[in-house]
């Protein structure tokens, strides 16, 4: 496959994660970021970014299986990877341009494509962001 068809097919995995959720685990994952804050969810995140980062690897079949699901932080596990995975999907797409440097193009022009790219993931920060339709965002009640 071409970089182009990877740059602009990348949304496989979000799209996976982003539909797994049903309003039940939706409203429980809410009470649950409610409770514990931006400072701690972050923390967690910090502290769990190798296997948060292993669960956007897998297939469905392999997020299924119970050593995920039984996890008693799969919830948290699950959203950091959606977050994850929403600002690839967002880099990605903001850099698509580098396909037509990759053979051609300076170093200089690939930085600062790239640059451009990670620019608004910085100011936007993807972590403070609840990203699901009819709930108030939780990271900013605490």
């Amino acid at each position: 496959m071409s970089l182009g068809n990877y740059l602009a097919k990348s949304n496989g995995s979000y799209e996976e994660i982003r539909w797994d959720f049903d309003h039940e685990q939706l409203q429980q994952l809410y009470n649950r970021v409610l409770e514990l804050g931006y400072k701690q969810y972050f923390a967690f995140v910090r502290q769990h970014q190798e296997e948060i980062l292993k669960y956007i690897s897998l297939s469905p079949s392999q997020r299924k299986q119970k050593k995920w699901m039984n996890r008693q932080d799969i919830l948290l596990i699950r959203l950091a990877a959606l977050q994850i995975s929403a600002a690839t999907v967002r880099l990605l797409g903001d850099i698509q341009e580098i396909e037509l440097l990759v053979d051609g193009g300076s170093y200089r022009q690939f930085h600062s494509v790239v640059a451009n790219g990670i620019a608004p993931l910085l100011f936007h920060p993807t972590l403070t962001l609840f990203p699901f339709e009819g709930f108030e965002n939780p990271f900013y009640s605490k």
